[in-house]
């Protein structure tokens, strides 16, 4: 009995030795203020969040940096914990990965060379879609993987119809796109709001039509099936909503990058 009760403890040993006492983040830190690299250190709001998270769980946070459209595929293959990268909920991720509460409300914008006229008068999203269906081989600029290029292209999963007699390209990130537009390699820019507005703060000769094309809901991402984990979050996204963690650290970053 002594010996079945000593094999028995080696077990719970080897198990509890198994279980991870790391928490880690699958994100793409080229998307300011969301998450970037600033002094050699990821910053930015999910960076805030993902640590407290992290610490409420008791763990350690990793952070794996990759480009955007490895995010979702690494959350649904097990190869991170949690996905945060200003990801927006739709029903095709919904497919592969769970979805946290939402925490942040957002929508795509366009952004023009400075004094562009084609771009004038602009009241409505409707007169956003019109001007640029209007000109004939326009060039957009947006960030693969994300919903501007699925606004741009269109795509009947994401309800977006696209545009005509447009090419887009994308970019592994937007500062990338702006810095084309800026060189005559594309005539606009489609990019989430909050980095589009941190964009035209520190990019001169460029502009942002401020309408919203879209309404999105960003939240985090947890591999399929992942109850436990999915509750935890969903506990402590309502706590730091509620305590006003969640709006500090928003303004913390929309103060920094204006």
């Amino acid at each position: 009995m002594k010996i079945v009760l000593f094999f028995l403890s080696i077990i719970g040993i080897i198990f509890s030795g198994c279980k991870s006492d790391k928490l880690t983040m699958a994100t793409a830190a080229n998307f300011a203020p969301f998450e970037y690299i600033s002094g050699g250190e990821f910053q930015g709001i999910d960076i805030d969040v993902a640590k407290i998270i992290a610490s409420e769980l008791g763990k350690e946070l990793v952070i794996s940096d990759m480009e955007f459209d490895s995010v979702v595929q690494s959350v649904a293959s097990k190869n991170a914990d949690i996905g945060l990268s200003g990801l927006t909920m739709n029903e095709a991720r919904k497919q592969v990965i769970d979805f946290s509460d939402t925490y942040f409300n957002a929508a795509q914008m366009l952004i023009i060379k400075e004094n562009d006229k084609r771009f004038e008068n602009l009241k409505t999203k409707e007169d956003v879609i019109k001007a640029i269906n209007k000109i004939k081989g326009l060039k957009i600029g947006v960030q693969a993987g994300t919903t501007g290029e699925f606004y741009s292209k269109g795509d009947k999963d994401w309800g977006f119809d696209g545009f005509k007699n447009t090419t887009t390209i994308s970019f592994t990130n937007g500062a990338m796109a702006i810095t084309a537009m800026l060189n005559n390699q594309l005539d606009v820019v489609i990019i989430d709001e909050m980095p589009a507005r941190v964009l035209t703060k520190t990019n001169s000769g460029i502009e942002l039509i401020d309408i919203a094309l879209t309404d999105e809901k960003y939240a985090i991402a947890v591999s399929k099936g992942n109850n436990e984990l999915l509750n935890k979050i969903n506990e402590i996204l309502r706590a730091i909503k509620q305590d006003g963690r969640m709006q500090e650290i928003i303004n913390k970053y929309y103060t920094q990058n204006q």
